[in-house]
């Protein structure tokens, strides 16, 4: 008896181990639900009629069972000076094109594309209140803003947050459904993510924090208005307005997820990035296929989360956005899905090919231009010959209006706001071996091409070569390492009659991008008149980059006699 009286508190101290135990995996493992009147995000209030049960997803983000009433937003939705701000919509789709019931100011000169009654802040176009509330039923997803004060401002958004309406509780761990959309139905979950995709590599000096880079996703991208108009609906503390801006938050953290760095220190950021892959993805499926459509630096950056998310979640229709089951696949079918980057490279081809004797044009009695050109922008291409055949070329709307291609590395967009923003997520796409899931070797090859001439031509640190340093560094540093690399050795032909030229340095093959100075000397009875085929201009001398296969003519005229008088 005395021995089992002497066990008791040994016994006791087990059962509170076990209890202490238990309650810990129940907390660790154990969706945490409440119920809830009001719930708070990002500086917006929803407030219901009565208690709701309510959780989070993955990401922090709010879901609720419904259906639920909700009698208040705060800030509200009001009208002002003939401006209504803090709108909310539900479902909102690309196929509404630029309609929106956010704010009535929104796109400034280039409105209105407003309407009322897809403000679900304002139910029948009156205050929200418990006698006029905003009634969800399950499968919907509220968008909720906040304004910027003043109206025609880019972006007219400050925030946005997201409250999904859902039939039954989400799983612990659940990714939220897309804000696109009819259908919420749970689908994946962070415990499908898998880390062993993700590279290891030492970063490079510059590397910016987890915790900056995990802030770029912390509020939801909302991206669903299609077109360049579409940056007016950017909420400015969420995301950046400009696609530019976009495929470098999108680059930077590409890259940062492949670094050598523990899952446990990767978490927020994957789990936060996954989540915009899905949301883009929803887009898409929801009549998106035409919201990133080619136009200057506006739409990059969109397809690479979709991919990334689809291969670590091994879900086959993300994973297949580049459609590699579709042979041939391009804009000229009806599955293809346009994505900035995309759109703008190719591989010049007998469309492309325009040989001369080029045809002159005169634009309203002033701009003469010869080939292809855009008279009312004052715009002469410089034309692709048969030399250019097979090269990764970059164009401003190549996929939709071809007519703007053109040799000229110096066009608009060309270095200012497109390829010097691609090389994080491109670069990412060569480690985790995905290139071909992108299934457009035309833009990695055109990138290659962009670093090595940018590299020659400006220097490994400019803005126009890659935005910023880190992601330039990285590509110096890792892209020899995976896969070939594309390179050319471009030649340079000179034609001249009634002079000649030099060529410094004089070589029968230049590296790429390398710098070549070009001197035109006239012959007696000759003078100089300007360059044409691959060049432009009348400069003397001129330094020109060789980007590519280059025919350069220099143009002489006769020399006019100059009448001499004599004084007598």
């Amino acid at each position: 008896m005395k021995e089992l009286f002497e066990k008791v508190p040994e016994y006791r101290r087990n059962v509170n181990r076990l209890v202490v135990f238990s309650l810990l995996m129940i907390l660790l493992f154990c969706q945490t639900i409440d119920a809830e009147r009001q719930i708070s995000q990002f500086g917006i209030t929803w407030t219901f009629n009565r208690d709701y049960t309510v959780g989070q997803f993955a990401n922090g983000d709010y879901w609720v069972l419904g259906p639920v009433t909700i009698i208040g937003i705060d800030p509200p939705s009001f009208e002002t000076n003939d401006r209504t701000m803090n709108g909310s919509m539900v479902n909102p789709s690309p196929k509404l094109g630029r309609i929106q019931g956010y704010d009535s100011a929104m796109y400034d000169s280039f409105g209105p594309h407003f309407d009322p009654n897809l403000n679900a802040s304002r139910p029948n176009n009156q205050d929200l209140t418990p006698r006029h509330p905003l009634v969800l039923q399950p499968h919907s997803s509220l968008v909720s803003t906040i304004s910027i004060p003043e109206g025609g401002h880019n972006p007219q958004l400050r925030t946005a947050a997201i409250l999904t309406v859902l039939p039954e509780p989400a799983p612990e761990g659940s990714f939220r459904p897309p804000y696109c959309g009819t259908d919420k139905t749970i689908i994946f979950n962070k415990d499908q993510l898998d880390y062993s995709l993700l590279a290891n590599i030492k970063p490079v000096p510059g590397a910016p924090s987890i915790m900056v880079v995990e802030g770029y996703f912390k509020r939801p991208w909302i991206d669903h208005i299609p077109g360049w108009l579409g940056c007016y609906h950017h909420p400015t503390e969420n995301m950046p307005w400009y696609g530019r801006e976009i495929a470098i938050h999108v680059g930077i953290s590409a890259l940062k997820l492949n670094l050598n760095l523990s899952n446990q220190m990767k978490e927020v950021l994957l789990i936060r990035f996954v989540q915009l892959g899905i949301d883009l993805y929803g887009i898409v499926q929801n009549g998106g296929k035409h919201n990133w459509v080619n136009n200057g630096g506006h739409a990059s950056g969109r397809k690479w989360p979709i991919l990334f998310a689809g291969f670590v979640l091994d879900d086959p229709d993300m994973k297949n956005i580049g459609r590699i089951d579709i042979a041939n696949y391009g804009p000229w079918q009806q599955e293809y899905v346009h994505f900035g980057e995309d759109d703008q490279t190719f591989y010049v081809g007998d469309e492309d090919i325009y040989e001369p004797p080029y045809k002159r044009h005169v634009w309203h009695g002033e701009f003469v231009f010869y080939g292809h050109g855009k008279g009312d922008k004052h715009r002469d291409y410089l034309e692709y010959t048969e030399e250019h055949r097979g090269m990764p070329e970059w164009g401003i709307e190549h996929a939709t209006n071809p007519n703007q291609d053109g040799l000229d590395w110096d066009t608009s967009y060309r270095r200012s706001s497109t390829a010097n923003a691609w090389a994080g997520f491109l670069l990412t796409a060569h480690i985790m071996g995905v290139k071909e899931l992108w299934n457009h070797d035309a833009l990695f090859d055109y990138m290659d091409r962009y670093m090595k001439v940018q590299k020659e031509g400006v220097g490994v640190g400019h803005w126009t070569r890659q935005r910023p340093k880190f992601i330039a560094n990285m590509w110096d540093a890792y892209r020899p390492e995976y896969g070939p690399v594309w390179t050319m050795s471009p030649i340079l032909n000179i034609a001249a009659t009634g002079g000649s030229v030099t060529k410094i340095p004089d070589k029968a093959a230049y590296d790429l991008g390398e710098k070549v100075i070009l001197r035109a000397v006239a012959d007696d009875g000759y003078e100089f008149a300007g360059w044409s085929g691959g060049l432009s201009g009348t400069g003397n001398p001129v330094t020109i980059i060789m980007h590519a296969n280059r025919t350069v003519t220099a143009n002489f005229a006769t020399r006019k006699n100059t009448p001499t008088h004599n004084s007598e």
